[in-house]
């Protein structure tokens, strides 16, 4: 039996969802900045335009906050949503983005014929397979990283006495 979340609850989880919204933004940073320097996925991501290309294990997610260390025009609101994604895994930092970024988008791509494009459509099974997964721990990741993120960005009890 599910239990409905009360408005605090909601509030909370709108707080993480902007969280890694904001992370992306650093994380899909202008090819100038810092976030795009590299092998990494982000930098894979940019010379895939936009596709998701097989990647050798290596994340660029679990780098980011290194490489924009460097950036100045960061708001306090980017550099603390980097500082709070760091304290995720890597699995779930992965899967929280992936999960905001592409989860439920399409896609329509026809490199090779405009009158018949392709919709794709990034699905749990699709996610899923991008972070080599089942679809099950996909969405357990999803559900450890919120649960993560929504504890660290709630009050203590006491704070809101």
């Amino acid at each position: 039996m599910r239990l409905k979340k009360s408005d605090d609850d909601k509030a909370v989880r709108k707080m993480a969802e902007v969280t890694v919204d904001l992370f992306l933004e650093v994380v899909y940073s202008r090819e100038s900045d810092c976030g795009w320097r590299g092998d990494s996925l982000i930098g894979k991501l940019v010379a895939f335009k936009g596709e998701l290309p097989q990647s050798s294990g290596f994340s660029g997610f679990s780098k980011v906050w290194e490489e924009t260390v460097g950036l100045r025009d960061w708001t306090k609101a980017h550099k603390m949503a980097c500082i709070v994604m760091m304290k995720l895994s890597d699995r779930q930092r992965e899967a929280a983005c992936i999960d905001r970024a592409y989860r439920g988008r399409v896609k329509a791509i026809d490199p090779f014929n405009s009158d018949k494009p392709v919709e794709i459509l990034w699905d749990d099974r699709r996610c899923a397979d991008e972070l080599k997964c089942s679809i099950p721990a996909f969405r357990q990741r999803i559900v450890d990283a919120y649960s993560r993120l929504e504890s660290m960005l709630s009050l203590p009890e006491k704070a809101v006495a």
